[in-house]
């Protein structure tokens, strides 16, 4: 037979080897993000098509300075046929450029050019604006036109 006081030894070790054990398991927190800055969103994105490309323009935020490059991101549809305006659509990398490349004359004001275009197809552009260590901010609206 065990003796009392060596029994509560035993025990309060045991206790204690199991409180360690569990210890170091299971979730501590939730990972933490760097503190990285994202670039804030491009507003008021606009195509307009001339002779034989399409122009975007679009607003920057202040902070515009931050930035490295811009993404344009484009989507093409083939008109004709059975047309689904409500279909998602796919935007693909067109052109990665610096930002310094696509300002315009006017304050706060960026623009591109896209001449690699077709008739009988409808275009849909969405613009994303990226900081120097390749952190990129939202896309911008979506803005159409149909080229005939």
């Amino acid at each position: 037979m065990i003796k009392t006081g060596r029994f509560w030894i035993i025990f309060g070790t045991g206790i204690f080897s199991l409180m360690l054990l569990f210890a170091g398991c299971g979730k501590k927190a939730d990972p933490r993000y760097s503190l990285e800055v994202y670039p804030d969103k491009v507003s008021n994105l606009m195509v307009s098509a001339e002779s034989d490309r399409i122009i975007l323009k679009w607003d920057m935020p202040n902070d515009w300075d931050r930035s490295a490059q811009v993404r344009v991101l484009r989507s093409a549809l083939k008109l004709g046929g059975i047309e689904c305006k409500n279909c998602p659509r796919i935007y693909a990398l067109l052109q990665s450029i610096p930002l310094r490349d696509a300002r315009s004359k006017e304050a706060g004001k960026f623009f591109y050019v896209d001449r690699n275009i077709r008739e009988g197809f409808s275009y849909s552009y969405r613009v994303v604006i990226c900081t120097y260590s390749g952190v990129c901010g939202e896309e911008s609206n979506a803005s159409e036109i149909s080229v005939r």
